[in-house]
């Protein structure tokens, strides 16, 4: 729903409201779950209406709007983020709205979110509020006259709302038709970028490289020869639990399928996770009990996870760190690329992050994964175990990162259907090598039956 600035001026040179703008007051978004809901309820009957804007800050008063009491010393709070985040929880099917903050004529901030329409389909609750009011779980909301939200209670409404959807979708027919009369070449909505879980890559990206000053060049925690790091974030509406707390329920979220599970929370002195900077973090690197010529760099994590939700881990490849075994040779660093190890290592984040949301978050989440992998040109594609025959497949490439965006719930129980559509590009580096579906069913089995 494009919507030009003007006319967002406009909404606050005589705000009212009318069955495409709703108007509240300054509401609590951030710890607030009751005013969670009550925007929420707007979302969803403007959504189902055809789109509109949510006025944040204004009450009636003498039949006209006015500011309310209570504004915040910022309007940080109101963040782009964070209403998509409550959106995401509250709205099936999701869909992403704009927030603006806009000036009126006397000079004072509004935030102004903008709802977009074109559903295809009602727009319904996929939860209900506190203590079930406000929203009920799976109802459809829709604006009528007064204005007001509440649910269709006759026909003529159920046939205004599918009428609405069922044009949406004539819409959607007409435009791919002309499109192939003409030639021309539909594009695909780029998603938005997480900016959120960008910067938390890159600082905690940044927070391992300052934790290597000390080191000597090219030993193990350096992970000279090549490493590959899992970052995520997960939206929702998050427990009060504050960093003293943390270190329990992250202990609590270790999902250990396999030798050395993502996110180890070890208790021994010296390589104990500790509070930095409002986080927690833990580096093996720094073992103080081994020299660090002689630590290898599969086992040299460095993580940190935030109270927020947000985590990041950073590993160096197995492969490089293989010694010789029952006989067999070892391989030399920066040679190979395991065709099992990626599969295991995604799909045991993947579930730790489910946990983690879990123990963090209330009700359902989605969660924001990125997966990066460097130092791969030059490696061949092999089977370290020996259990799968692979001819000779090399990258060229020496780095890809990997995303999807999925809810929390469904990662138990279609864990293959996620993990092979996020590393079928990085595997394809070697030569165009097909990631099977039933190669990843199959290690996915044998990861979480603890069978290594």
């Amino acid at each position: 729903m494009a919507v030009s600035r003007e006319r967002l001026v406009d909404l606050l040179i005589d705000p009212r409201e009318d069955l495409d703008c709703e108007v509240k007051n300054w509401l609590d978004l951030s710890n607030s779950n009751d005013d969670k809901a009550t925007f929420a309820k707007a979302a969803l009957a403007l959504a189902n209406h055809g789109g509109g804007f949510i006025i944040l800050g204004l009450v009636e008063a003498d039949a006209r709007m006015v500011e309310a009491d209570g504004r915040p010393a910022t309007l940080d709070a109101y963040g782009q983020d964070l209403i998509n985040g409550i959106v995401q929880n509250y709205c099936d099917p999701p869909f992403h709205c704009a927030v603006h903050v806009v000036v009126n004529p006397a000079g004072a901030s509004f935030p102004v979110v903008v709802i977009p329409g074109g559903h295809r389909v009602p727009v319904r609750a996929r939860r209900a509020g506190p203590n079930g009011n406000t929203v009920q779980n799976h109802a459809i909301y829709i604006r009528k006259s007064g204005p007001r939200s509440e649910t269709p209670q006759s026909a003529q409404d159920w046939d205004e709302l599918l009428a609405r959807c069922l044009r949406n979708r004539r819409d959607d027919m007409f435009d791919q038709i002309r499109d192939l009369i003409t030639g021309a070449v539909p594009q695909a909505p780029q998603p938005v970028r997480p900016a959120r879980l960008d910067e938390w890559g890159a600082a905690s990206r940044a927070r391992w490289n300052g934790l290597l000053g000390t080191l000597p060049p090219d030993v193990g925690p350096r992970m000279p020869h090549g490493r590959y790091s899992f970052a995520y974030e997960i939206i929702g509406e998050r427990r009060a639990i504050g960093i003293g707390e943390l270190p329990e329920v992250l202990r609590a979220s270790v999902v250990r399928h396999t030798g050395w599970p993502p996110f180890w929370y070890p208790t021994r002195a010296g390589i104990e996770p500790y509070p930095f900077d409002g986080v927690v973090e833990c580096w093996l690197g720094n073992d103080p009990e081994t020299a660090p010529e002689d630590r290898d760099p599969a086992h040299s994590d460095f993580w940190r996870i935030h109270p927020d939700g947000l985590a990041y881990l950073i590993r160096g490849y197995q492969e490089d760190a293989m010694e010789e075994r029952r006989g067999r040779p070892s391989y030399a660093p920066a040679t190979i690329f395991d065709l099992t190890l990626p599969v295991w290592r995604a799909g045991e984040t993947l579930l730790h992050a489910g946990s983690l949301a879990g123990r963090l978050f209330e009700g359902p989440t989605t969660i924001k994964f990125v997966a990066v992998y460097e130092g791969l040109a030059g490696r061949s594609l092999a089977s370290i175990d020996d259990r799968r025959f692979i001819h000779r497949r090399v990258a060229r490439q020496d780095t890809i990162t990997l995303t999807t965006h999925i809810d929390a719930q469904s990662i138990g129980a279609n864990l293959p259907e996620i993990v092979q559509p996020l590393l079928a590009p990085l595997y394809a580096l070697f030569d165009f090598f097909d990631l099977p579906m039933q190669l990843v069913v199959e290690e996915l089995n044998r990861m979480r039956a603890n069978n290594y």
